[in-house]
């Protein structure tokens, strides 16, 4: 008995995949346990573990189930989807392929996976997934609001219902959306963790809405639901003078509640003319000017009827010259025409909490707290005082010799709050429809306790990065931090000044550099909708999307993010569906640049008239010409398009761009190109980087284009002079043609240009310019915009060594490159395929590095030569190569070849590995 139970144990060991992990990381499109999702073929991801600590781990097939209950997953009974084994190591972006999936159901679903061995793990932990509304008729509720509140903006109201719930619940969820924003309370409490909820979206298209599980919040017997609407982006009012508006009002709610009870039975209570509106104690909103609240009309005013709103037009000051005619005429548009959307990616949350570092008087009864970091969102103040007391609340990036807050840089927003206090016992308040960009908030009228509340889009931190150089650290922590500062809805150009818009130039020039610091694949996903919801009908695109405020066509640089944000997503991700949901999107924006007037004539494309032809290397310290700027962007565009078109296996569409990219490159050499200096026109460092990374210069010319750049940076006594979109390609170019050490001294500047003078200066974000400190200190001038953070790809791809070598890291390449007074690097980036960790050391003539490579994955690794003659490699204890020639083999590594001066290569399954050379 004892040794048939032991031989069973021992098969049972190896059927089940015995010391195998099994999947984990479960998610759903782009979320984890997402509800409210209205995809018909959602995608599934998860990491594949194998066995822990074992090199070579590897996913062979898989099988996920998919259930409509609990019940069924829990005895592997995929009634809704059995895929089978499938034999594949794909673990990212599985579509679902089983029966149709209906409305505002649950579905459960796991997976198991077989490693190289074909040895299946356990299942992973349950998951799940959530359905929203799929079609038109299953929302029941209306669009509602409250008569008389139009203005500009419209004022806040309260909206109101109040219903019984006879039975012991089930379970109950609300589907939901507003505009402006709304605030959910159910039964006196906030409704999730999500502010400016619906978010910003081009609402003439598309309007998102959520979905919440509200079981908690409800009870057996009498009920209320309040909702407070406010005007955020739909009706604050836009751009530099505040005008631009979507609506004037009234702003609206739509909701719809459906309870099931233990018995079954189900109630709906739809946003209807049952509802009760009031004006709210927020007496006035505004994205850009703040918010005002008088506690003392706190649940005052009578309630009054709301009105249906569904059909009504609204009348919308949007336009500009551009005119788009979404519904008839011009003025005018209604809800009615946009789409219902669940937002499917994160929401913006209050992410951390600061306190101040220090609070001086700077008048009788005026303080200003100086919280040490620029960030964005806003105060919660406690206070106790008399009843009527004013506090304001004014919002700065900079302070007046005289220590109060400096608000010339925002223009026309005023980013004042302002509070009245009811009296009695402590009150505590934060605003509900603004957010700021700030360091300072001067308060007058009391001295309250005020906390920092840092608002943005909630998406996971999936890089890290630290070095042993203070200057670095602090750079990268400025790129960090400018990136939560405009990540709200929409990838902002600046957080605090009256504009707060999606510029296209910005974002697909960071784009690389936020995808590394962190998670952007459903973020970016819902902005590139954006961009495609914006677009004209001749196939142009918008400077700022959702398209508001700026007119069309975008500009050179700026409307080819388009394309490049979601290749961006492509190769970080492995995300198709964001290629082919926007292709002809994509390929209209291409279409519209190589018809355009300017090609026929000249054979390339130029923005404008006359002598300005778009906004060029922006706010660069040489500029360089604008109008080759619209050419090298329309080769580079038809480029990306054929790339995109073969990812797509669309083979015609990939063909026919990857030659007209060829022949306008060849135009581009044959205009911009001069002969005798082999420099491109206005020899400045951006007007050579652009073709020379853009596949325009030919490879014979490369060499002498990019010394030309590097003749150019010693000439300025290493500095920089370039704009927003030379920067990103500035240091990479110098590093990848023989002068990272060059490309290091740029880095570590601290004198004018550079990221150390900001630094220096006292800065704790990215600057808009390269001189903030002095230049246009009252106009357009942001102490906190993320363009100029793209180097931290930079420090990511040749400082740490990390860089994809397949869609999603499938591949990875670790090639690291010491450089200057380095003495250690170290951090990680959490792939959609793991976690790649790498760590090196640079001390003594030795240099280490520790790698670790995630299953399911694979590695190119390359060594710097320590010794240019005669480099020796070792691996842990092993040595790999010596004498100038191969030596051993460690497992899991293989010898691939010798490069640039001396440097091995080496090929590498998942594991962790140590690498020494002397």
């Amino acid at each position: 008995m004892k040794k048939l139970l032991v031989i069973l144990i021992s098969f049972m060991a190896v059927g089940n995949g015995f010391g195998q992990i099994p999947p984990v990381n479960l998610k759903c499109e782009y979320l984890a346990n997402p509800m409210g999702i209205d995809i018909q073929k959602p995608r599934f991801s998860w990491l594949f573990k194998g066995i822990p600590n074992a090199k070579g781990e590897a996913q062979q097939s898989y099988q996920i189930l998919v259930s409509s209950s609990k019940a069924k997953i829990a005895f592997d009974e995929g009634d809704m989807w059995s895929s089978g084994r499938e034999g594949s190591n794909k673990t990212t972006w599985i579509e679902y392929k089983g029966t149709p999936l209906e409305a505002k159901k649950r579905y459960y679903w796991k997976v198991r996976t077989y490693n190289q061995s074909g040895v299946f793990s356990p299942w992973s932990e349950d998951a799940w997934f959530e359905m929203g509304m799929l079609k038109k008729t299953d929302w029941q509720a209306q669009w509602i609001g409250v008569a008389g509140t139009e203005g500009k903006p419209p004022k806040a109201v309260e909206l109101n219902k109040e219903f019984t719930s006879p039975k012991p619940i089930k379970q109950a969820r609300v589907y939901i959306t507003g505009l402006g924003a709304y605030q959910l309370k159910i039964n006196g409490k906030k409704v999730g963790q999500d502010l400016l909820t619906p978010g910003w979206t081009h609402y003439l298209k598309t309007i998102h809405y959520q979905t919440y599980d509200i079981t908690p919040y409800l009870k057996q017997g009498q009920n209320e639901a309040r909702v407070d609407l406010g005007n955020v982006w739909w009706s604050s009012g836009l751009g530099w003078q505040s005008g631009f508006r979507y609506s004037d009002g009234p702003n609206r709610l739509l909701c719809q509640f459906e309870i099931e009870y233990t018995d079954g039975t189900k109630d709906i209570i739809n946003s209807d003319e049952s509802w009760k509106g009031r004006l709210s104690a927020i007496t006035e909103n505004s994205l850009y000017h703040g918010e005002s609240y008088d506690a003392r009309l706190e649940g005052k005013g009578d309630w009054k009827p709301v009105v249906i709103l569904t059909n009504t037009k609204d009348k919308t000051t949007m336009y500009n010259t551009d005119k788009i005619a979404i519904a008839e005429g011009d003025e005018y548009f209604s809800t009615a025409l946009a789409t219902l959307k669940a937002s499917n990616s994160s929401m913006i949350q209050e992410q951390e909490d600061i306190q101040a570092l220090s609070v001086k008087q700077v008048k009788p009864n005026v303080y200003v707290y100086d919280f040490g970091q620029n960030m964005v969102g806003f105060t919660q103040l406690k206070i106790t005082g008399k009843e009527g007391t004013i506090l304001t609340l004014k919002y700065a990036e900079l302070l007046h010799p005289d220590g109060t807050v400096a608000q010339e840089n925002l223009r026309k927003a005023k980013a004042t709050d302002q509070y009245i206090l009811k009296g009695g016992a402590e009150e505590q308040w934060q605003p509900m429809f603004t957010y700021h960009g700030f360091r300072y908030v001067e308060v007058s009228g009391g001295k309250p306790k005020l906390t920092a509340k840092v608002i943005h889009n909630q998406a996971k931190v999936t890089g890290k990065f630290a070095c042993s150089e203070e200057l670095i650290n602090k750079i990268y922590k400025n790129v960090t931090w400018g990136q939560r500062g405009n990540m709200h809805s929409v990838p902002t150009d600046c957080p605090q000044r009256d504009e707060r818009l999606g510029w296209m130039g910005d974002a697909q020039i960071f784009a690389p550099t936020a995808s590394y610091s962190m998670d952007m694949s459903g973020f970016f996903a819902k902005w590139t909708k954006d961009i495609t919801d914006s677009q004209h009908s001749t196939g142009y695109v918008y400077d700022v999307n959702p398209k508001i405020v700026v007119d069309g066509p975008s500009k050179p640089g700026w409307g080819d993010a388009i394309l490049a944000v979601p290749f961006a997503m492509y190769r970080f991700y492995g995300d198709t569906r964001i290629l082919a949901e926007n292709y002809e999107g994509m390929k209209a924006w291409v279409e519209y640049m190589n018809n355009h007037k300017s090609t026929k004539e000249t054979g390339l494309y130029f923005f404008g008239e006359g002598g300005w032809h778009g906004y060029g290397d922006w706010v660069p310290v040489d500029k360089s010409p604008t109008k080759p700027i619209g050419g090298a962007y329309q080769a580079y565009s038809n480029k990306l398009l054929g790339e995109i078109a073969a990812i797509l296996e669309k083979e015609t569409d990939a063909k026919n761009y990857t030659a007209l990219s060829k022949k306008y490159a060849e135009k581009f050499q044959e205009i911009y190109f001069n002969k005798t200096t082999n420099q491109y026109e206005g020899a400045t460092q951006s007007a050579n980087l652009l073709p020379l990374n853009m596949g325009i210069t030919p490879p014979d010319l490369q060499k002498t284009v990019a010394q030309n750049i590097t003749d150019n940076v010693i000439a300025k006594g290493n500095h920089l002079s370039t704009g927003f979109l030379g920067t990103g390609y500035l240091l990479p170019t110098l590093s990848n043609n023989g002068q990272h050490e060059l490309a290091y001294k740029v880095a570590t500047q601290r004198s004018y240009p550079s990221w150390g003078y900001m630094i220096d200066q006292g800065a704790t974000t990215m600057w808009e310019l390269w001189n903030s400190d002095k230049e246009r200190p009252d106009q357009m001038n942001s102490r906190n915009h993320f363009a100029y953070g793209s180097v931290g790809e930079w420090f990511y791809s040749h400082l740490l060594g990390i860089m994809p070598n397949a869609p999603g890291f499938k591949s990875v390449i670790i090639a690291p490159k010491p450089a200057g007074n380095l003495t250690w690097v170290e951090g990680s980036y959490e792939s959609v395929n793991g976690l790649i960790e790498v760590r090196w050391d640079n001390k003594g003539g030795k240099f280490t590095l520790k790698i670790t490579v995630p299953a399911n994955t694979t590695a190119k690794v390359i060594l710097p030569s320590m010794n240019k003659v005669n480099p020796l490699v070792h691996e842990g204890i092993n040595p790999l190569f010596k004498n100038g020639k191969k030596f051993s083999n460690a497992q899991g590594v293989t010898f691939v070849e010798l490069q640039n001066n001396n440097e091995t290569v080496w090929n590498v399954t998942s594991g962790k590995y140590e690498f020494s050379v002397e």
